[in-house]
């Protein structure tokens, strides 16, 4: 228990670590467009110091596998929790970018509500098997939302010609991520149900196919929003969204009940709830310019 702890808290400084580094190099790219994607990977794959926030991310990914296989949920969802107020202070320090306070209390809000999604779980029968129509017509309606609050994002910045916050770029790439969750669920229902032949059945479904599509679909919209955003901001509610986006829409799709403990079915949502008020506390454009260590305050480009 002691080692999951502390390869808990590595997991969490190194995950976020990436994410400020990506930051930090995204700041001197040419801007990026989710529409233009082989130009965007041919940018962040050509950026040294982007790959090097890539890999120290994906440390971070491959802790966190270990750190499940070691503590509890309820051990280890509290530490990384702990990294939104990290990511917070580290995008403070490393990048100059200034938190207000209805941000603050936005990002409190956001870890609230996982929170209370984590405390809602209870030992119950596990879904693993799913109507191929309703993953479908579910990933489909998530891909619809995801571009959506992208657009609005990139037309509200044409529009007004003030940077948008990461809340709408950051909530589009949770969407799309967690679309993808629900794909390695599907796989992991093959493996759980003990029939054989788990891997002529995975590749015979539409699950790793999809996984790939929406998975590089949101790190698209992730590294588009990532570059005209604020990391403190981005960040944190791309990764809320797409953990409760997932626990909600998995519950769903895989037919596994909801808490019959009234309590917990409060707590349930309460916490999806929370989430969706996100999206009304925070700013709906930067009120100020982000200033860049060593250099006068810099304002951003404007959008399109």
């Amino acid at each position: 228990m002691f080692f999951g702890i502390i390869l808990a808290l590595v997991a969490t400084v190194l995950y976020n670590a990436g994410f400020v580094l990506e930051k930090r190099a995204l700041r001197d790219l040419p801007p990026i467009d989710a529409h233009r994607v082989g130009h965007m990977v041919r940018v962040l794959c050509g950026s040294r110091a982007w790959v090097t926030g890539f890999l120290v991310m994906g440390m971070g990914l491959l802790c966190q596998v270990g750190v499940m296989s070691l503590v509890p949920l309820s051990v280890g969802q509290p530490i990384q929790l702990a990294g939104l107020a990290l990511l917070v202070v580290f995008s403070a320090v490393f990048l100059g970018e200034r938190t207000t306070s209805r941000e603050w209390t936005g990002l409190g809000v956001l870890a609230l509500s996982l929170l209370l999604v984590c405390m809602s779980m209870e030992p119950t029968r596990l879904g693993v098997r799913a109507d191929t129509g309703v993953m479908l017509a579910v990933s489909a309606g998530t891909v619809v939302l995801g571009l959506g609050a992208f657009l609005s994002a990139t037309r509200s910045g044409r529009r007004t010609g003030r940077p948008v916050p990461g809340v709408l770029y950051g909530a589009a790439a949770g969407l799309l991520y967690g679309a993808g969750a629900l794909q390695t669920k599907g796989v992991a229902g093959f493996l759980a149900d003990g029939s054989g032949g788990f891997i002529g059945r995975t590749f015979a479904s539409p699950y790793p196919y999809l996984y790939l599509l929406l998975s590089g679909a949101g790190l698209a919209l992730f590294q588009t929003g990532l570059q005209r955003g604020r990391a403190s901001i981005v960040v944190p509610v791309s990764s809320v969204v797409g953990s409760v986006y997932t626990v909600m829409a998995g519950t769903a799709v895989f037919g596994e009940p909801l808490p019959h403990d009234p309590l917990r079915l409060g707590l349930r949502t309460a916490g999806f709830a929370a989430s969706m008020v996100v999206v009304v506390l925070m700013p709906r454009h930067d009120e100020e310019p982000v200033e860049v260590l060593g250099a006068p305050a810099l304002v951003t480009d404007r959008i399109g």
